[in-house]
């Protein structure tokens, strides 16, 4: 039985306890965790029976602010895609960009992407593809030499070996054929040949999304893996600016008028991003930009290549230095 002292003492705390479960409840604050700087504040000041403390408001998020561009991107990429839109207005010349989401489906394209530019080298690509689907279907029959080009033709965009594979497979039957892939835009600017060919962004962005969902697994494996093998003489540009976290893969083309002093073409046409969710087309033509020697060439493949850095990296890149042969 507690003694006269104990319940005295429990008298005295009782109402204290009380004070500080209505004051909790009013917000005031009782708490063992009250800081001590806090603890004046929370006293009744003299010639006043009580203080009410005002709580001190939680700081709010900041908002993550959303660029009001393709809606059906990230937020992270719709930023990204104004940088490269008040990039790409800065630059001479017309340029044309197609993005490609293909796990969501989003697509992200300038005005340019329905122009047609000179096609130049990234046609090898429709070029191999319809080689190894009429192989497959066996309407002809690759020899260890066709493959031979072919590895040539992807890997330093070789046009000799381009050459020999159309001039042995390939006429004027081949535009129809690449209306398949997506490329309805796509025509002959005068000869049936690889070299006079025009091609608009969207149908290089269409053709290599038919490779990367369209085409048997083995095909696609194949040219998946030769696009991510590409020589760093020539090819590592454009979509490559990536970077190699994003394993990417591309087709990159060029060419400029037959004088050497005239207008230069650079193109690129590839995927980035893990199992190549992301697909890149640009075409670019300097227009106005003219220069001599290799100085164009070298103003179109940076340029392109930050681009690309800019969309899968956030931020620009190493200036690449790639050589440019004859009309690659």
């Amino acid at each position: 039985m507690p003694s006269s002292a104990d319940r005295t003492h429990r008298r005295v705390r009782l109402p204290v306890a009380l004070g500080c479960l209505l004051a909790t409840a009013g917000l005031a604050g009782c708490s063992m965790f009250t800081p001590a700087s806090q603890h004046s504040a929370l006293r009744p000041s003299s010639g006043s029976r009580s203080a009410t403390a005002t709580p001190t408001p939680s700081p709010k998020p900041t908002p993550r602010v959303c660029a009001k561009v393709a809606p059906r991107f990230s937020c992270t990429m719709r930023n990204r895609i104004r940088e490269v839109q008040r990039y790409a207005r800065r630059l001479p010349g017309s340029i044309g960009i197609v993005l490609h989401d293909r796990t969501t489906g989003a697509t992200w394209h300038n005005g340019n992407a329905a122009t047609l530019y000179p096609a130049a080298s990234t046609i090898k690509l429709a070029m191999m593809t319809d080689l190894l689907l009429r192989n497959r279907a066996g309407n002809i029959a690759l020899s260890p030499e066709d493959r031979a080009e072919m590895f040539q033709a992807l890997y330093t965009s070789n046009d000799d070996d381009a050459t020999a594979l159309w001039n042995q497979f390939e006429d004027g039957s081949f535009i129809d054929r690449i209306r398949d892939f997506g490329m309805g835009s796509t025509q002959f600017t005068s000869a049936a040949f690889w070299g006079d060919v025009d091609t608009t962004p969207q149908d290089l962005s269409n053709l290599i999304n038919y490779v990367l969902d369209k085409t048997p697994p083995k095909v696609r494996h194949y040219l998946v893996y030769r696009l991510q093998h590409v020589s760093a003489i020539d090819q590592q540009w454009g979509v490559w600016g990536a970077g190699p976290d994003n394993h990417p893969g591309n087709k990159d083309g060029w060419e400029q008028n037959p004088n050497g002093y005239g207008v230069w073409i650079t193109n690129t046409v590839g995927f980035a991003g893990p199992n190549q969710q992301y697909t890149l087309a640009i075409m670019y033509n300097l227009g106005s930009y003219r220069e001599t020697g290799d100085s164009g060439f070298n103003y179109g493949t940076n340029k392109l290549t930050q681009i690309s850095a800019m969309l899968f990296q956030g931020h620009h890149t190493e200036h690449p230095t790639p050589q440019a042969s004859a009309v690659p």
